[in-house]
């Protein structure tokens, strides 16, 4: 069976049943705020009506308690909606021969220092992340984690985004590795120019003719002399990376430094954050996430095979 079949039945099995629950305390939390409107309504009516400053002040006391219980039941339902989904997800993949000691730290966050050691990125003035997941992927230790990263414009005071989605390090644990590689999307060359120039003062060249066509034509690749290309980005990495950007349309940049490997996930959507005002039982949403997290780890896989 595929992958994506058996996280079908996993979802059936033991996600939806748990959504199901959140989505039930969801609709709890609608009902309550729907009633504390009412009330607050009714208290505005009488102030109107008797214009009586102490009976209003007695009737605003139990409503302002129980405002402040509704919001505790509120930021409890945000704050508890997201680990549950995504430690099932991770107890799904931990099932993977590859895969182990997955881990995750809903307030946690790869330091601003790993980030931009990945010379992916040369500024992040603000650096915000969340939902750090560690593991072993094969021999490889990883760190992966949602991240908002952005830098002030050289012409204005104004923030400028950097990047916001999933971004992974890895760790080959070989200190005899040598060279470096960076690999950026081509649609996104104008706004990767200072990347370029400092990979360039590091000794990285243009890598052309030693990659699939219809990868160069989506890719920009860079490396030091150090690095044999063909032997670390393989023809099946290639396509991976290929599949994974023609199905989902997100930009994957990638790089590797000495013994050190990058790769930074594209998305602009907040995966799996709760809406009280949206229905929360869908597999598709679910799905991307795990899709996101299982095509990094399959990368670091591979990559870990090759070394």
């Amino acid at each position: 069976m595929s992958p994506s079949h058996d996280f079908r039945v996993f979802y059936n099995q033991n996600i939806f049943p748990e959504l199901v629950n959140l989505e039930r305390r969801r609709r709890q939390l609608i009902r309550l705020s729907f009633l504390f409107l009412f009330l607050l309504v009714g208290v505005i009516s009488i102030q109107l009506y008797i214009a009586e400053f102490t009976i209003t002040l007695l009737l605003a006391i139990p409503l302002g308690i129980g405002l402040a219980l509704l919001i505790h039941r509120i930021q409890v339902y945000y704050q508890e909606f997201k680990p549950r989904i995504v430690e099932l997800i991770l107890d799904f993949l931990d099932n993977d021969v590859n895969y182990r000691q997955l881990r995750y730290q809903a307030r946690g966050k790869i330091p601003k220092e790993k980030f931009l050691a990945s010379k992916i990125f040369t500024r992040a003035d603000v650096y915000q992340g969340e939902d750090l997941i560690t593991g072993w992927v094969r021999e490889m230790p990883f760190e992966m984690c949602e991240l908002r990263v952005f830098e002030f414009s050289d012409i204005s005071d104004r923030l400028s985004p950097v990047f916001h989605g999933i971004f992974v390090c890895g760790d080959f644990l070989r200190a005899d590795m040598l060279g470096s590689v960076l690999i950026l999307p081509d649609a996104r060359r104008k706004y990767l120019s200072r990347s370029e120039r400092a990979f360039h003062r590091i000794g990285g060249r243009r890598v052309k003719k030693q990659l699939l066509d219809e990868f160069e034509a989506v890719f920009d690749t860079y490396a030091t002399p150090q690095l044999r290309i063909t032997e670390v980005i393989s023809a099946d990495l290639q396509r991976t990376i290929l599949r994974f950007c023609e199905r989902f349309s997100k930009d994957i940049y990638l790089s590797i430094i000495e013994d050190n490997i990058y790769i930074a996930l594209s998305e602009p959507k907040d995966l799996l954050e709760p809406s009280l005002f949206r229905n929360t039982v869908s597999f598709e949403v679910v799905r991307e996430f795990y899709e996101d997290i299982r095509v990094l780890l399959e990368i670091l896989s591979e990559l870990d095979v090759l070394n």
